[in-house]
């Protein structure tokens, strides 16, 4: 049986070769095309990011400063023990970007991603003892009120008139008298509390956030 000649090996071994050469570039193309892909993957992933902690560092700042030109200020200028007589209106969704549940929050370094949900935590827990106040100064009203009109009916009966004096009086009695039936200084000292274990997380949360992007901040400056 013959060998064959030289052409025809030349001919097989030189298809062999393109055929090497040929998947070798194929593979190579879709290796730099994967890469390629997880590139514009990781840097759509940390926009995401970027957007998701300007937003959640804007609500963040934004209510703790409303709270504190609200009432943060007044409660922690009182003493313990101190009823806080004040309403203070929470609207229905206090915290609508982080209900919303931003699923770039998992790519958040872990300890800032730890402060952030320590803060709303924190905060929802702050938001429950104010509004349980609401109700109770809400309630310690209605009893003044009634109190204050029980007290003017008795006089006009008996021919007297109540003095501005007596009406403040009154009323201001029977709103601590109530306060203190319903525990409001210690639904207060809750808030206080509450109030001092934020601040050092909403520094954190405002300074792990803008050291993260001062790098971004800078790029864009010179850009």
């Amino acid at each position: 049986m013959g060998l064959g000649s030289a052409d025809a090996y030349i001919s097989m071994v030189s298809g062999l070769v393109g055929a090497v050469i040929g998947g070798w570039c194929t593979l190579n193309g879709a290796t730099k095309a994967h890469g390629l892909a997880l590139k514009k993957e990781e840097a759509a992933d940390r926009e995401r990011m970027i957007t998701t902690l300007m937003l959640l560092r804007t609500e963040i700042v934004g209510s703790w400063e409303l709270f504190h030109e609200e009432c943060g200020d007044e409660l922690l200028g009182q003493t313990e023990g101190t009823p806080f007589l004040n309403i203070l209106p929470i609207g229905a969704n206090p915290f609508p970007i982080f209900d919303s549940g931003p699923a770039a929050l998992n790519l958040v370094p872990r300890e800032l991603a730890k402060n952030i949900v320590h803060f709303y935590m924190r905060a929802k827990g702050l938001i429950a003892a104010i509004e349980m106040n609401n109700r109770d100064y809400d309630q310690a009203l209605q009893h003044a009120r009634l109190r204050l009109l029980t007290h003017a009916e008795r006089a006009h009966q008996a021919g007297d008139e109540v003095s501005d004096e007596t009406h403040d009086e009154v009323f201001n009695d029977s709103v601590a008298f109530m306060a203190g039936q319903l525990g409001m200084g210690d639904t207060a000292d809750s808030i206080r509390s509450l109030t001092q274990d934020l601040a050092p997380i909403v520094q954190r949360i405002t300074k792990e956030v803008d050291e993260l992007f001062t790098p971004d901040l800078e790029h864009n400056r010179v850009s």
